[in-house]
């Protein structure tokens, strides 16, 4: 018998307790500090969709290079809760605390042991990655939330063969890959282990075959968008290309999530990663073991492949699959048989996974309750903007110089002045992912000449990612300037620079 099957299938009460305290620390843990670093530019879209009408923004989300899902239900959201920062924040952390119990449930299902699925649920809640994308408004914990209960409803089916059950299943597919263009590979691997499933059973599942078939039909309505925007990414994109530390960089982070580390300590962890790894597949002689490893594996097989073409490989889009490398942790710990040194072990990540959360704050920039020597505080956008908002007059002008702090000014901006973003070429010039999907020919300025004299102008630029100070005319005679230092390390200074026209 399989050392998972062991315990019962109904939850003891300390059981049920033990979920729900780790469901009460992810929640502390995503609540924390969850407004103290500025929104930045991918938020900033989220945010700004809200603005516009219905029409308008399905328009501009074809444009962009997501799907719709995520903004719809934020929208939905704002309704109720509005769009400060801390309401489409919150959104997010609720999701994420969601994903928690989601995990409970696939474990269970899979293993049919609540004493593992309550430990793979504290190392979801706790796990610094998971965190980190809990906060951010964007599609990433509507993403893992989805990914889980996908995967606990296709053996939620598997088991009953319920009609019922199939049909929920083809929704939550079909929801996730309305949710991220990298959840196509984690529905991928839930299709391969479909297949197994079928080959070991010697079963057609002829109902499985109409739920895969119902996703498909009810994705057909964005597929002339996916197309465009596939497009759009293979003729330019961002994203640089992966090399030879990119995956195990990629695994540190799916454990510890925060900043990279130095190359020796990432051979060390891919080591260890790939010992759990085989120790799993070894020790774990059920099926389940199979979908776990396709999860895991395919998105990052699928993306590397893809990369050879135009690079999609980027750390936080294995949010999804970092699941399911927890749930492995979590199967391997619970494998050993003493149980003192599974405990030993579970307290010890613990409390690793707490520290790393608090280190991470600290690199932030940001106070918490065990790292606050030393700290630089970095108030970025909030700073800048709240200074050009105090100190514009109604008839000054604002320009901004990159798009990648364009937009989360636009945020910010509580001044009656349109700020306008420099570019030295047209909408249909500039690479489309500058932000070309929020922005009018309108909303450019193309020519500094262009400002008349005795106009006053703040210039909003930065050092940081995209970023550099734009050439003024010999006109401008500089009256101020300050910095606003950003955070992440990436962001660079937010530089606010006011100019008289003479």
């Amino acid at each position: 018998m399989s050392p998972f099957l062991k315990k019962t299938y109904s939850a003891p009460i300390s059981t049920k307790f033990w979920l729900v305290l780790s469901m009460l620390i992810g929640t502390i843990l995503r609540f924390y500090n969850n407004t103290a670093v500025a929104l930045w530019h991918d938020e900033a879209f989220s945010a700004l969709y809200l603005g516009y009408p219905w029409g308008e923004m399905m328009h501009r989300i074809g444009l962009d290079v997501h799907p719709p899902l995520y903004y719809w239900v934020l929208r939905f959201w704002s309704y109720i809760f509005g769009s400060g920062l801390l309401s489409i924040r919150s959104l997010s952390i609720l999701i994420g605390i969601m994903t928690i119990y989601a995990g409970y449930l696939f474990v269970k299902q899979a293993f049919k042991n609540d004493r593992l699925a309550m430990v793979a649920a504290l190392l979801i809640a706790i796990n610094p990655f998971q965190i980190q994308y809990s906060l951010e408004a964007r599609m990433y914990t509507l993403g893992t939330f989805l990914v889980l209960l996908s995967s606990y409803l296709l053996l939620k089916a598997l088991e009953t063969n319920q009609t019922r059950i199939w049909v929920y299943y083809a929704i939550s597919v079909a929801a996730s890959l309305y949710t991220h263009y990298f959840l196509f590979f984690s529905i991928a691997a839930q299709g391969l282990y479909f297949l197994y499933y079928l080959w070991k059973e010697k079963n057609w599942m002829v109902k499985g075959w109409g739920s895969y078939l119902l996703s498909l039909i009810l994705y057909l309505p964005w597929v002339p968008a996916l197309l465009v925007q596939i497009k759009r990414v293979e003729s330019a994109y961002w994203i640089p290309a992966p090399d030879r530390w990119s995956i195990p960089g990629t695994i540190w982070k799916m454990v510890f999530g925060g900043a990279g580390i130095n190359h020796p300590t990432l051979v060390i962890a891919t080591i260890v990663s790939l010992i759990l790894i085989y120790y799993f597949f070894k020790e774990t002689k059920l099926p389940i073991r199979w979908l776990i490893i396709f999860s895991l594996f395919l998105p990052f097989a699928a993306s590397l492949a893809l990369s050879f073409k135009q690079a999609i490989y980027l750390d936080r889009y294995f949010v999804f699959a970092s699941l399911f490398f927890l749930i492995l942790i979590a199967c391997a710990i619970y494998l050993i048989p003493r149980r003192t040194t599974r405990r030993g072990l579970i307290i010890i990540f613990v409390a690793i996974n707490v520290f790393v959360f608090f280190k991470n704050w600290q690199d932030l920039g940001v106070k918490n309750l065990f790292f606050n020597r030393s700290i630089n505080y970095k108030p970025g956008m909030v700073a800048a903007a709240a200074f050009i908002n105090d100190s514009a007059n109604p008839k000054d002008k604002i320009y901004v110089g990159s798009s990648f702090v364009y937009f989360t000014f636009k945020y910010y901006n509580q001044t009656q002045i349109k700020p306008l973003l420099y570019s030295s070429g047209t909408l249909e010039t500039i690479p489309h992912f500058s932000g070309t999907a929020l922005l009018n020919n309108d909303d450019l300025i193309l020519d500094f000449y262009q400002v008349q004299k005795d106009n006053n102008v703040w210039l909003l630029w930065t050092t940081g990612f995209g970023g550099s100070k734009p050439n003024v005319p010999g006109n401008w005679h500089k009256v101020m300037e300050k910095e606003f230092p950003d955070t992440p390390g990436f962001k660079g200074d937010i530089i606010v620079t006011q100019y008289h026209i003479g």
